[in-house]
This record gives structure tokens, sequence and C-alpha cells, in this order.
């Protein structure tokens, strides 16, 4: 299992197909627009944590920064805090643009998994016998 299957995983378990044949199977209008609203959530979810997590970061440069630009020469600057704070801030940037470089991925799977199941919906007699003969 890939990093980008894991990390993917912790926003919600990653669709296989058999998610996909139950999806055809299902007497539904637009099958198409469940899957759609299930990548749509994940993007998002993936996206907002993202966005916070490089936001803390950049408060973290910006609030530690500011001080140290207008230090007055006769105070002494607690170095060692502000080098760690600047440590975690790069740290906290680099997740966050980690779960972006996830969050783009999801685009491509979107596609896969809309093409598949475009191709199982046109089987879909096919596939409802396929589903009763392995349950029994």
């Amino acid at each position: 299992m890939g990093f980008t299957q894991w990390f993917g995983g912790l926003v919600g378990r990653p669709i296989d197909v058999n998610d996909l044949i139950s999806l055809a199977v299902v007497e539904s209008d637009d099958p198409h627009a469940l899957l759609t609203a299930v990548y749509e959530w994940k993007y998002e979810h993936l996206t907002t944590a993202a966005k916070a997590t490089a936001g803390a970061g950049s408060a973290i440069v910006l609030a530690t920064l500011v001080p140290v630009i207008q230090v007055d020469p006769s105070t002494t600057l607690n170095w060692f805090s502000l080098i760690v704070a600047w440590v975690a801030a790069a740290v906290l940037i680099l997740i966050g643009a980690g779960v972006f470089s996830v969050a783009r991925k999801v685009h491509s799977e979107f596609l896969a998994a809309q093409s598949l199941l475009a191709e199982l919906i046109d089987v879909r007699p096919f596939v409802r016998l396929y589903q009763t003969a392995t349950q029994s």
C-alpha cells in the first residue's frame, strides 16, 4: 500500500471495484451523481486539511517573524525557541503541500472510477447475474 492510498484512506475507505459493482446495480436515476458526490466530499476534505495545515505553518512564521524584525537592539531574543518554531512551521507547510499533492491525485482516481462505472452500467444485467451467482 502506497502513501497515497494510506493517506487517502484516512479521509474515508478507498473505493474499490466491489463498491462500483454495487453502485452499478442500484436502481438509481444517476449512479454517476452518487459517485461524484463521494469524490467531491473526499477532495473537499483533503483540500480543507491541506489549507488548514499550511495556514497554521504560515501563521507561526508570521507570528515569530514580526517580533524579530521589530526587536529593540537592547532586547535579547530566545533564538532556540524561534528556530524550533520555524522548523515546526516548515514541517506544517510541507505536510500541507503533501496533502495538496494527494488531493491532486483524487481527480485521476475519480475519472478511472467514472469510466469503470459507465462500463459496468452498460453490462448491468450480467453484473446482476454475477452477483446472484456469487451470493448463493
